[in-house]
């Protein structure tokens, strides 16, 4: 086979290719030279040396360095617990997030406000604690609680919340956008007293409740002293404490479109959201503003990632969260603009004060309790006597009752005795009704309708026998003393002409006197005694006398009216 000979092209292209690479092999070995520390003189170096450039020079041995040091690491990693109110719960995860690396990390748990209330104070208490109010905070560090209040991480402010036809109906009472809380207080106290209220007014326990503990301290000077046994302040808030909602004031409207009940504009928010239809308003006057502080617990968990976690809640960051849950960012932030409340809602940046907070909730403490009444009827022939030309006593008496039903909390515990002579066998007195709730279930009616039966009976045949006062008010006072009840206040209540004239014999005013004292000062359960006499023939000196003994109090009605502001007067004084 005959060899192919090379074009003569292709022997110039390698005469060229065989030149650069001798070229190339120069630059190479000049380039280790000067890598290697070359003698700048040399000439063959100098030839290969680049152009010179504008770079900046290199600093010498005494140039400062300008470069930031590296950032310190962290002192602490250890992880930190956190307890959140529901309402901050997806600003605080959101934050914490933000907030963790690879040192911080935070355990976010959910606390509702009674939970975290009551475990905050025990060995297991978070690292941070976002209550759901700034009043919560006080509480716990007034019972020795050791804890650092920090900045507000959102607020609400509070309305008077109802269906829009309720909110709209105030007008009717007289009652507009400026009024007071104090005004409306009054009409609600007027009518509540009659037993016919167009207007019914229900709050939440302030213990838990934060739009009622906002309510209550913001409007505390305009109602009048609420620690003041005497006074209108606490005459009101018997009345609220005694009808309180238990548990969410909002679910009261639900089965009571006629009712008001406060409300932070969170709470209206999310209500709306979720389908119920509200109106909230604000009145003349700071009705208060719910506030929710960043609270530091103890000591435990890394300071640097607690301190990280609230910048990262009270920046603006964190302002969209909040915005989405209804809430305003900080003391006095931008409304998130919530359906049912009006555009221009007034916010306080103040908290309120520490011990304005306590008093609040140990004044309600006090008066919320629920009563336990047993109410002693004389059906003495005495009590025929006319009291004018158109009433005996026994029908003021009777009278004086179903107002007094009409008006009591529902809740109440009421029971009923006959008293006069001999009415069952020996003893001067008989049960007409046992002591049970008024709202409880008794076949088809309630306990208060059988009541408002029982008292309804009450005339001048009903009469009989003498007057065994005194016989009969140890026999309760002792029966109370027996059946008494945790967390409720048992009372004694006697309506009578106020004449001891027991014909069978039984106790003197000395002796019974005498048991009361010894029962009152021995005895770990006390009875609250209240002796109402009815007519113009009341031996009133008599009365006080035994009052007084068994630590009560006695007064003299001719108005039946009278005696609703009597349970209101004996449930004040409880505390006093």
């Amino acid at each position: 086979m005959a060899k192919h000979s090379r074009p003569p092209e292709d022997n110039d292209r390698r005469g060229i290719l065989w030149a650069l690479l001798a070229l190339l092999g120069v630059v190479l070995v000049a380039g280790a030279f000067w890598f290697l520390g070359g003698d700048d003189d040399d000439p063959a170096a100098d030839a290969l040396d680049p152009a010179p450039t504008t770079a900046e020079p290199a600093p010498s041995d005494d140039a400062a360095v300008t470069s930031d040091p590296p950032a310190a690491a962290p002192e602490s990693c250890d992880p930190v617990t956190v307890w959140s109110a529901p309402e901050l719960l997806p600003a605080v995860t959101a934050a914490a997030d933000r907030a963790a690396d690879d040192c911080f990390t935070y355990d976010v748990q959910e606390r509702e406000t009674a939970t975290s209330q009551a475990e905050v104070r025990g060995e297991d208490a978070p690292d941070v604690w976002l209550p759901s109010s700034v009043a919560w905070a006080q509480l716990a560090a007034r019972d020795g609680v050791d804890l650092q209040v920090g900045p507000t991480v959102a607020s609400s402010p509070v309305l008077l919340t109802g269906a829009p036809g309720t909110v709209a109906g105030m007008g009717d009472l007289g009652l507009t956008p400026d009024s007071s809380f104090a005004e409306l207080a009054q009409v609600y106290q007027e009518q509540a007293a009659t037993g016919d209220a167009q207007l019914t007014m229900r709050l939440g326990d302030p213990r838990n409740d934060p739009a009622t503990m906002a309510l209550l301290a913001a409007t505390s000077e305009e109602l009048g002293s609420l620690d003041e046994p005497g006074g209108p302040g606490r005459s009101l808030l018997v009345v609220l404490a005694q009808t309180a909602a238990q548990g969410d004031p909002l679910s009261v409207l639900r089965s009571d479109a006629d009712t008001l009940v406060p409300a932070t504009e969170q709470q209206i928010g999310t209500a709306v959201a979720d389908g119920q239809e509200l109106q909230g308003v604000q009145l003349g006057g700071d009705l208060g503003t719910v506030q929710l502080p960043f609270v530091r617990v103890g000591q435990e968990g890394s300071e640097e990632a607690v301190a990280a976690l609230q910048e990262e809640l009270t920046s603006g960051a964190a302002d969209g969260d909040l915005a989405e849950s209804f809430l305003r960012p900080g003391d006095e932030g931008a409304a998130p603009g919530v359906p049912g409340v009006p555009e221009r809602v007034r916010t306080t940046g103040e908290a309120p004060d520490e011990q304005l907070t306590a008093t609040v909730a140990e004044t309600w403490s006090v008066i919320a309790p629920q009563s336990r009444i047993l109410a002693l009827i004389d059906i003495s022939g005495s009590m025929e006597a006319p009291v004018d030309d158109d009433a005996t006593r026994i029908d003021l008496t009777r009278e004086a009752a179903q107002t007094a039903l009409s008006v009591i909390p529902e809740r109440t515990a009421v029971g009923v005795w006959y008293f006069a002579t001999s009415l069952d066998g020996e003893r001067d007195h008989v049960e007409a009704a046992p002591l049970r709730p008024l709202e409880e279930e008794v076949g088809d009616v309630t306990h208060k309708e059988v009541l408002l039966g029982v008292t309804e009976e009450l005339g001048v045949d009903t009469l009989q026998g003498d007057t065994g006062l005194h016989d009969s008010l140890w026999a309760a006072y002792s029966a109370m003393q027996e059946e008494d009840v945790d967390d409720a206040i048992s009372s004694v209540l006697m309506l009578t002409d106020g004449i001891n004239d027991d014909s069978t014999g039984g106790l003197s005013e000395d002796e019974v006197v005498e048991r009361l004292e010894q029962a009152r000062e021995e005895g770990d359960r006390q009875v609250t005694v209240v002796l109402i006499g009815v007519g113009p023939d009341v031996d009133a000196d008599a009365l006080e006398r035994l009052a007084t003994a068994a630590g009560g109090e006695s007064l003299v009605i001719t108005d039946p009216r009278e005696l609703p502001q009597v349970f209101v007067d004996v449930v004040a004084r409880r505390a006093a």
